[in-house]
């Protein structure tokens, strides 16, 4: 009884002050014409709620006109904390123009394209290099900050697709323009760059995982049960691939599944993972396991293709099965980061101590788990109230 009052006090304590997962993937689009670049960037609700101190009401209710002129004021902070450099100097940019969406759904959904104007003093730059810092003044929660990147589409003059990067917060991306005439031009156009979409592609697997604390409290409650080195690998095996597979499914259109069902069905495979482990301890190092590692990886793996669709949109066929694969593998390289030293600290600590007090471990580590399972539950149970 006192372990179910403690998890529910957990969960209800952060319910009302908890916001969405600090994930936010937009797009931009680049244009370099004669005499200005043009850029059009979409910001969530989300966003500018975050920046303009805007705060939901009781099941989602948000004055029109509060957040319409949050709007027009977030017009300078999207001038601001977006940085576009020609040479050595950055351009002086101006907001001509805010386009709102067709209707609104939850707040990470929603967008508002800004339209920004960067006059150019001279002929068209060989290469431009783009940066931006939006919300990392704004923490998602205590130890934990907001995880902006855009998909950038970078229309080149001539070319018949666009050029796409991925521009994570806090990085300096730089691109050659393709205008004629400029030395980056004239140069004999290199060969497509995988190496670069597979790179860019790791670290955002890497990226997102280790900022998606919903999918490393799942793991580490996998891990927690275990007491052999075979039995973390056939847990941890089921969970990659299943991930894996309806990750591809989702990236390829053939299966997906809406985020209402999907976010509170990650939050649930932590509390029940985590209250298995505390109720039916045995269980824990059956097949079952493996089955409940294995059917709850499958809606993980959507989860994780929540913030990669929009960030493969554009690409070549092959680039999109080397973003796929980069971006597993970045997945799963953040999950070992995690997953082996808490096994070896295990390990180690069952070694050294009573083996009775694996017993006690796993009960109290399950608890503070099942805690914050039953936190992400209400919080995404909420957000499908408060962000529609």
């Amino acid at each position: 009884m006192r372990v179910v009052l403690l998890i529910f006090i957990v969960a209800g304590v952060g319910v009302f002050t908890a916001q969405a997962h600090p994930n936010l993937q937009d797009a931009m689009w680049v244009r370099v014409e004669p005499r200005r670049v043009d850029v059009a960037v979409n910001v969530s609700l989300r966003e500018i709620c975050v920046a303009q101190s805007i705060a939901f009401g009781p099941f989602g209710a948000v004055d029109a006109g509060v957040v319409q002129a949050g709007v027009e004021r977030h017009r300078g902070y999207v001038l601001a904390h977006l940085v576009i450099s020609a040479g050595t100097g950055s351009l002086a940019g101006k907001v001509v123009g805010v386009t709102p969406p067709a209707a609104i759904d939850q707040a990470e959904n929603t967008f508002y394209r800004y339209e920004l104007e960067y006059p150019l003093a001279g002929p068209p730059p060989a290469e431009l290099t783009l940066f931006h810092d939006m919300l990392e003044e704004w923490p998602y929660a205590a130890g934990t900050a907001w995880n902006v990147s855009y998909v950038v589409r970078l229309t080149k003059p001539g070319a018949a697709a666009a050029d796409v990067r991925l521009l994570p917060g806090g990085r300096h991306v730089t691109v050659a323009t393709g205008w004629p005439g400029t030395v980056a031009a004239s140069a004999s156009p290199p060969p497509a760059n995988r190496w670069r979409t597979f790179r860019d592609y790791l670290r955002h697997g890497v990226v997102h995982i280790l900022t998606g604390y919903d999918h490393l409290l799942f793991v580490a409650a996998l891990v927690l049960a275990a007491r052999r080195f075979w039995e973390m690998f056939k847990v941890v095996a089921a969970f990659t691939c299943a991930h894996t597979l309806t990750l591809a499914l989702s990236v390829f259109d053939i299966f997906r599944l809406p985020s209402f069902i999907v976010e509170p069905g990650i939050a649930l495979s932590i509390l029940f993972v985590a209250l298995e482990n505390i109720l039916w301890p045995d269980r824990s190092r059956s097949r079952v396991r493996l089955a409940v590692a294995f059917g709850f990886g499958l809606i993980h793996g959507l989860g994780f293709a929540g913030g990669l669709l929009d960030a493969m949109a554009g690409l070549p066929p092959v680039g999109v099965w080397i973003a796929l694969v980069a971006f597993s593998l970045g997945v799963e390289i953040g999950h070992q980061i995690v997953v082996l030293p808490l096994f070896g600290l295990l390990t180690l600590g069952r070694l050294k101590c009573e083996a009775g007090l694996h017993a006690v471990w796993l009960r109290r580590g399950s608890v503070v788990i099942a805690g914050c399972g039953a936190y992400y539950l209400a919080v995404a149970l909420r957000e499908q109230v408060f962000s529609r």
